[in-house]
């Protein structure tokens, strides 16, 4: 009855035009965050994968060293920058040389170095989740990195965070990485050897 009285409001009822524009509309909202949370995960998982990739190249140039000295360690560290360009601010890079002693069943720290911040491994940080089964007297060498994240936006609920890693490599040329101009110590000959040492002598 109205739309006879009304023959302009029933074409207007009728007609269909301007409906893409309208779901365009109502689409936009979440189109623009899908991709504004596309970018950010995209720029989290690749800064964290940068991240870890630095972490294993550093330590595998600690297991490939037969010595290091106290500025080898801002070498690192500057090596460290190169790798990760974009890295904001307070990274922090650490180095430990660590001891199995099997007749006291604990580690001990021979040496440690922290460049970039923070301080080196106290001895009581030390536990056995963080590193391998080792032999009695065995070393491994933990380098640590810390990596600062601050996203674009928040958008995607993505916060500001720091990429940890802890990556424990044995050296491959020698028992132990001695730090040759620093306090830290070799780790101490073993009794039996040096008595077998004693009985070639004597044999001799």
């Amino acid at each position: 009855m109205i739309t006879r009285r009304f023959p302009a409001l029933a074409r207007l009822l009728r007609d269909e035009g301007g409906t893409l524009t309208i779901e365009f509309l109502l689409w936009l909202p979440l189109l623009c965050f899908w991709l504004v949370a596309s970018v950010a995960f995209f720029q989290a998982y690749k800064s964290r994968n940068d991240a870890l990739n630095t972490a294993h190249a550093l330590s595998d140039i600690m297991s490939r060293k037969v010595e290091v000295t106290e500025g080898f360690f801002d070498e690192l560290y500057a090596l460290q920058a190169r790798l990760l360009p974009r890295a904001p601010r307070g990274t922090h890079l650490r180095v430990s040389s660590i001891q199995y002693v099997g007749d006291d069943d604990q580690y001990r720290v021979l040496w440690s170095r922290a460049v970039g911040g923070g301080e080196p491994l106290p001895q009581q940080e030390i536990t056995g989740p963080m590193l391998p089964v080792m032999a009695d007297r065995d070393t491994v060498l933990l380098t640590e990195l810390d990596v600062p994240f601050h996203p674009f936006t928040g958008w995607a609920g993505i916060g500001s965070q720091t990429w940890t890693f802890h990556l424990v490599s044995r050296p491959r040329f020698v028992a132990a990485v001695p730090l040759i101009d620093g306090d830290g110590e070799l780790p101490p000959e073993d009794d039996d050897d040096d008595h077998q040492g004693d009985q070639g002598a004597s044999n001799r």
